[in-house]
């Protein structure tokens, strides 16, 4: 441990993990400071990475450098591939993991990675002045100075553990939490909120029947979040989950207790997520349904413990007990450890830049649960942004900002710093506007490039991906080249697979627009389909058959971007802009956008005060 450092990284969860390793990748001298060493990346809730538009951002992570991707890969317990029988603007990879080795993997690169230092500490405060961040004080005060401090502090900020009528101050899993960092955001005029999350019980494997549950297997195709990823699992090597329902019984004994939970008692007076409510919450909100889905998952290969997901709660533990044991398959079920609810700080991410550096205090970024968010990925794409543009920062480069149509990363942050949170915030695909240009097919087209240029993809990657864009174009250009008649090899096989009808010539890209052809189909009678991995053959036939709706969705974003481009000084006074709405007035004081695109993206600003503001503009900087 040094004096000072370039960049520190307060946390070793997943926002902090890929923010440290961004900034060492980029060349600046980086301390990780964590609580605990062997605590890099965990997962204290679901241990599983991916999802629908989670998977797609950690696919948008790999391309722009960041590891969670190859992580995810190198430490599944079993694949699948998500809404597979729905439109691919929402097709989604999601792994169960390892947590145990996925920790482990993220420690090795950690502790393998030039210019980074793994600190184990408690970061106590910050040292800020002037309205700049200038380090950090660890235990005894000890005084770590460095130019720029990133927060990762995930659900570590003032947090207190809630079962049933118990309440205490504790971190996830009764581990250390910290004061000091929420009292000095909050000297410094930053606002703060109390969040809630919470994660279920773990049960020993050996006291479970899993033969009352039905089978979950992954998936026999060869996907993976990462592009650098060639070794696939084989489906018999997969771990199984299972699939139960609660029972009549397990919604009495709530029923009958909901007085005593946390979260119903009043003893929890802050937010939860409603994507991942605790299901005391289920039984409340949902009060005519008499059961609900149970997913049983393994926590590690090696682990001795079921993972219940979907039945996180904050009830006592006596209660606890009788609800586990009236799920079926559970009679029996000896408990490892307790289900809980953990309260926590959390800033609201409306005071932040779209770099994700704090407004008010210079130098100063955020990533992850700090900032209002739920899930380790949503975290993870945080964590990546923010390290990029701390190095940028130090650089005096322009931060990079990724807009809404190029990335789910880009539609989190915009959502984050322009409409805030009133819960934690998990990213949906019914947030991206733009979602059919979003897809899990295409990251490395949207984002490798950037990658690239930022320094995170060494040549030989990039390389490797042109090469794989120039093989998608072969086959497109031998597709396009070769006509198949009627009574073809191809026609006939199609006509009596009932995938088409051919009754006059058609030509192989063609073919592949028809909706119930195969493109596997097609393999056969082309070399250079023959070359095509699963996700090249899976990009060639989504923007085969959507070519229309992705050139007129291209076409709106062309229009967006002309917005983006119209930049707002940063000294303009709104209180002089004429016939703006009082609430988009307050807003536009608040958030400060950087550009016309942004402030149209505001919350309780309308299309008037747009004109309104850009008639301002024209009249006082016409230069």
């Amino acid at each position: 441990m040094e004096n000072k450092y370039d960049i520190i990284v307060v946390g070793g969860g997943h926002a902090g993990v890929e923010a440290a390793l961004a900034c060492a990748r980029l060349n600046k001298k980086t301390a990780l400071i964590n609580l605990y060493e062997n605590k890099i990346a965990a997962m204290p809730c679901n241990p599983s990475v991916g999802g629908p538009a989670k998977g797609i951002v950690v696919r948008e992570i790999d391309a722009l450098g960041g590891e969670m991707a190859k992580a995810a890969d190198a430490t599944a317990l079993q694949t699948k591939l998500l809404n597979s029988s729905r439109g691919p603007g929402v097709w989604a990879i999601r792994v169960q993991s390892d947590k145990d080795e996925y920790s482990k993997y993220m420690l090795k690169i950690i502790k393998n990675q030039e210019n980074l230092d793994l600190i184990s500490e408690v970061v106590i405060d910050l040292k800020i002045e002037d309205n700049t961040v200038k380090g950090v004080y660890l235990t005894n005060r000890k005084l770590i100075e460095a130019e720029v401090v990133i927060l990762t502090t995930g659900t570590y900020l003032k947090s207190e553990i809630l079962k049933g009528e118990d309440k205490y101050s504790s971190g996830p899993n009764d581990e250390i939490t910290t004061n000091g960092i929420s009292e000095t955001l909050k000297a410094h005029d930053i606002e703060l909120f109390r969040f809630k999350t919470g994660t279920p019980a773990r049960v020993y494997k050996n006291s479970v029947d899993v033969s009352k549950a039905q089978k979950e297997p992954g998936t026999s195709k060869e996907l993976a979040f990462s592009f650098s990823t060639k070794n696939f699992t084989k489906i018999e090597d997969q771990e199984l989950c299972y699939l139960i329902h609660s029972t009549k019984e397990t919604k009495k004994i709530i029923e009958d207790n909901l007085h005593r939970s946390a979260m119903y008692s009043g003893a929890i007076e802050s937010i939860g997520p409603r994507y991942c409510p605790s299901f005391e919450d289920k039984i409340v909100r949902f009060s005519t349904k008499e059961t609900h889905q149970i997913f049983i998952e393994p926590e590690s290969k090696l682990g001795d413990a079921w993972y219940i997901q979907g039945f996180s709660t904050s009830m006592p533990i006596d209660v606890q007990l009788l609800m586990i044991r009236s799920l079926p398959g559970f009679e029996k079920a000896e408990v490892k450890s307790w289900a809980y609810a953990i309260e926590y700080d959390c800033i609201n991410p409306m005071q932040l830049k779209p770099s994700l550096e704090l407004k008010n205090i210079s130098n100063l970024f955020t990533a992850g649960q700090i900032n209002g968010t739920s899930g380790y990925e949503e975290a993870a794409g945080q964590g990546l942004m923010a390290g990029i543009n701390a190095v940028r920062k130090i650089n005096k480069s322009d931060p990079l900002i990724l807009r809404r149509d190029q990335a789910y990363i880009g539609v989190m942050i915009d959502d984050l710093i322009n409409k805030g949170v009133w819960e934690p915030y998990r990213l949906l695909t019914s947030r991206a506007e733009h979602r059919l240009l979003l897809r899990n097919d295409n990251a490395e087209n949207r984002l490798k490039k950037i990658g690239h240029d930022i320094g995170l993809i060494n040549d030989d990657e990039y390389n490797n991906f042109l090469i794989f864009e120039k093989q998608i174009k072969a086959a497109i250009d031998d597709l396009t080249a070769t006509r198949f008649t009627p009574k073809s090899d191809l026609s006939i096989r199609l006509g009596e697979l009932n995938q088409a009808n051919i009754n006059h010539g058609y030509s192989g890209l063609e073919l592949v627009k028809i909706p119930t052809v195969n493109v596997k189909e097609l393999v056969p009678y082309f070399d250079s389909l023959k070359k095509l991995s699963e996700l090249q053959l899976q990009s060639l036939v989504i923007e085969t058959r959507f070519e229309g709706y992705i050139n007129t969705e291209k076409k709106v974003v062309e229009r967006l971007i002309k917005l983006e481009k119209k930049q707002i000084p940063d000294d303009v006074k709104y209180e002089l802009v004429e016939n703006l709405a009082t609430e988009a007035r307050q807003k536009l004081i608040k958030v400060k956008p950087i550009n016309i695109g942004q402030a149209s993206r505001i919350t309780g600003v309308n299309p008037s005060d747009i004109q309104m503001l850009l008639f301002y503009l024209k009249n006082n900087y016409s230069n």
